[in-house]
């Protein structure tokens, strides 16, 4: 329990460090979600392995640090917003396409691979389910995490974002805070409710310990802590005048809050069921007491794609 909250301390002074050096530059927490989705990734990559579904993790790994060449190079020539995503996705389409080629072509390495792991398939069927299955492992999680990235860069980004100049960065602390905030709350009220009320289990298959108690209480302590954010920053000058601005409301922070609380509770009970099939109880062991990267942001990710999808309604 000690080391648990020492490692829990530690997180949250590198998160206000990161935060902090935003100030500075913007490079630090671009590496740092870099970073974050480089580890996860590969720890992703050892679980679709443990449950069978081999990938290239070489690959994995490394596509975050292709995803922020690709954002940076389409934003250098000013390509609009889907055109950047489209590119993204195409180079996921194409290194799919590369993979499959590649276990074809070196077939009889692919054939040994099969071998030792007592696959009995055909080689092509083999070579395409792991090139999709370390397709996938591109998207999640760091397609979904690194949508962080494009949030990080979006005021500096005026023609991509046409209504996000102006703010001097507030625009982006806001909803970056909300990106790593929600997820934090809702992990630990939900607990601190369950623990208290319990009552029927909402995944008793999945995650035993989680309660319809405990999902609900999430929910709504994630709208309070909201609410309270919006209404203390709504007195401040800059804040009162973006929120204006951008014609961004308590209602719509409200449902915005309803929503990325329910995903980031989806995001956990998705990975607590694939760290089920594989048979393991931390993705990893990077953090001592609170398991591997991937145990940590799980909710995260999907409270990732939920706020960059609602912020774009009022930014562009």
């Amino acid at each position: 329990m000690k080391q648990r909250f020492l490692t829990g301390i530690a997180i949250i002074a590198v998160l206000v460090l990161v935060f902090f050096s935003r100030s500075l530059t913007l490079y630090i927490f671009d590496v740092f979600v870099g970073l974050l989705a480089i580890l996860a990734g590969l720890e992703f990559s050892k679980l679709l392995t443990k449950m069978g579904y081999y990938n290239f993790s070489i690959i994995i790994g490394i596509f975050p640090t292709l995803f922020y060449l690709s954002f940076m190079l389409s934003t250098y020539f000013q390509l609009p917003l889907y055109l950047v995503l489209v590119i993204i996705v195409a180079l996921m389409l194409v290194l799919n396409l590369g993979l499959f080629l590649f276990s074809i072509i070196f077939k009889k390495k692919t054939l040994n691979e099969m071998k030792i792991r007592g696959i009995r398939t055909s080689l092509t069927t083999y070579s395409f389910q792991k090139s999709t299955q370390t397709m996938f492992g591109m998207f999640y999680p760091t397609f979904m995490f690194m949508l962080l990235v494009i949030i990080n860069r979006c005021e500096e980004l005026s023609y991509m974002f046409t209504k996000a100049s102006g703010f001097e960065g507030i625009l982006s602390f806001f909803v970056l805070l909300l990106a790593f905030l929600i997820p934090i709350i809702t992990d630990t009220f939900a607990y601190l409710t369950g623990s208290l009320i319990r009552g029927k289990k909402l995944c008793p298959n999945i995650s035993p310990n989680k309660t319809i108690s405990g999902a609900i209480g999430g929910v709504i302590w994630t709208v309070v802590v909201v609410v309270v954010l919006y209404s203390i920053l709504n007195t401040i000058g800059a804040y009162n005048q973006m929120f204006q601005t951008l014609n961004l409301s308590i209602w719509a922070l409200i449902i915005m809050s309803i929503l990325a609380s329910i995903s980031c509770q989806l995001g956990d009970i998705f990975e607590s069921a694939l760290k089920r099939k594989a048979n393991v109880k931390d993705s990893g062991n990077l953090l001592p007491g609170h398991g591997g990267i991937l145990d940590r942001i799980d909710s995260h990710i999907f409270n990732s794609v939920i706020i960059f999808v609602f912020f774009l309604i009022f930014i562009l």
